[in-house]
Parts: structure tokens; C-alpha cells; sequence
């Protein structure tokens, strides 16, 4: 299974093509096979599967509740898999920059078992939302930490 993403990137998008960070690119496992899935994530983001990763979840929901497998549903409305070119950048189709409105910039999070791409004004209005209370939440759950 590939590794986990953490960090926050900036990277220019040009002619619907964008370079995965090579952060997030070295923890790629060779079951991926250079293959990610976009899908539509919250917020108007894209979330990004390394192919290994999607295969995993698709199976933990297939097998999963009712709302799981309707989530299932939803995620391939707009699931399309992607081979990466070159160095590591995927050619982002149109119907999916329309949903997260990027030009020329987009902000790439890790988020775990996969990442999400920004449009860089909405991840600055998320990143001041979280800012306000993230004091309440380190306090809330310090055990933990």
C-alpha cells in the first residue's frame, strides 16, 4: 500500500497538466503501478488515490453498509484513473478542473492514504478556518498526541 502524504505543496498547472509533489510521489508503492484515481472530493477538491489505495477502498466500501456502497456509488460518478506521464504529472480532465476551478496554481495537501488538489484561494479561506480553533482542538485532544 502506498505510504502516507503529509505536507502542504504549491505547483503550477499548465495546459490541464500538474506535477504530483515528489514528497508524495516517493511514497508511491509499486502496486500503484503510476497510476492514480481522481475523484471529487468535499469542499470542491479533488481527492487523488494512488491506484493501489483506490483498489483498497473500493473493496472496504463495496464490502461495507448501505450508505458505504451508496458512497461507493457517488465516488465513481466522477472516478476516472489516470496514468502518470514523465515525471510524475497527470493530465487533469476538463469536468474535474471545472468542480475545483483551478488556472494557473493549485495546492496539493496530504491527507493520509491519499491527497487532495486545491484551488489555492479556497484552501486559504479552509487554512484560516481550521487556524481559528486549532489551539481548542490540539487542548481538546493533547492525550492523544
Amino acid at each position: 500500500m502506498s505510504g502516507a502524504f503529509l505536507g502542504t505543496f504549491e505547483n503550477s498547472l499548465s495546459n490541464r497538466r500538474v506535477s504530483i509533489p515528489q514528497d508524495f510521489r516517493k511514497q508511491f508503492a509499486t502496486a500503484a503501478k503510476n497510476r492514480v484515481t481522481l475523484v471529487r472530493g468535499k469542499m470542491n477538491t479533488l481527492y487523488i488515490y494512488p491506484f493501489d489505495n483506490w483498489k483498497e477502498l473500493q473493496q472496504k466500501l463495496s464490502n461495507g453498509s448501505n450508505t458505504q456502497k451508496e458512497m461507493l456509488r457517488r465516488l465513481r460518478l466522477y472516478a476516472t484513473v489516470i496514468e502518470l506521464e514523465g515525471p510524475g504529472r497527470i493530465l487533469i480532465p476538463n469536468f474535474l478542473l471545472n468542480i475545483v476551478k483551478v488556472n494557473k496554481k493549485v495546492i496539493f495537501l496530504g491527507e493520509g492514504n491519499f491527497f487532495s488538489m486545491w484551488n489555492p484561494e479556497k484552501f486559504k479561506e479552509y487554512k484560516q478556518q481550521i487556524d481559528k480553533d486549532y489551539d481548542d482542538m490540539i487542548e481538546e485532544n493533547i492525550n492523544l498526541l
